[in-house]
Order: structure tokens, then C-alpha cells, then sequence
């Protein structure tokens, strides 16, 4: 690999990965402030907030894992 395509793969890691942060940052915290602020329904079934927010953290943990392997041939 070329030094410019080294540095093309380490850009689109980091993106992935910060992408893969603001997600999981989004799905576990966000409906929580809503709760706090009264955006959420009062009524709003905890179980459908939960999966929702195990459901962003699965994929933010499946875009991780997608910036790991775009490292993955640096290694030779």
C-alpha cells in the first residue's frame, strides 16, 4: 500500500468509529433526556425505548467493527 492509501484507510476508520460513537452515544442516552425533558409520551413502553436503544448500540458496536477491518490490512 501507498502512503496515500494508508492514510485513506486510517481516515475512513476514524470516521466509522466516531460515527459508531455519536450512535451508541445517541441510542443509550438519548431517550433518557427525552424522558427527563417530557419529549418522551408518559405512556411510552419502556420495553420499546430499551430495544430501540439496544438496537443503535448494535449497530454503533457493527460500525466499529467495520473501522476495525478497514485497519485490518495496515498490519503488513
Amino acid at each position: 500500500m501507498t502512503l496515500g492509501e494508508i492514510e485513506r484507510a486510517k481516515l475512513t476508520a476514524n470516521f466509522l468509529n466516531t460515527l459508531a460513537s455519536g450512535t451508541i452515544l445517541a441510542a443509550i442516552v438519548a431517550p433518557y433526556i427525552g424522558w427527563g425533558f417530557g419529549t418522551v409520551h408518559p405512556n411510552a413502553a419502556l420495553g420499546n425505548i430499551l430495544g430501540l436503544s439496544a438496537f443503535g448500540f448494535v449497530i454503533g458496536v457493527l460500525l466499529h467493527l467495520l473501522a476495525r477491518r478497514a485497519l485490518g490490512g495496515l498490519d503488513e
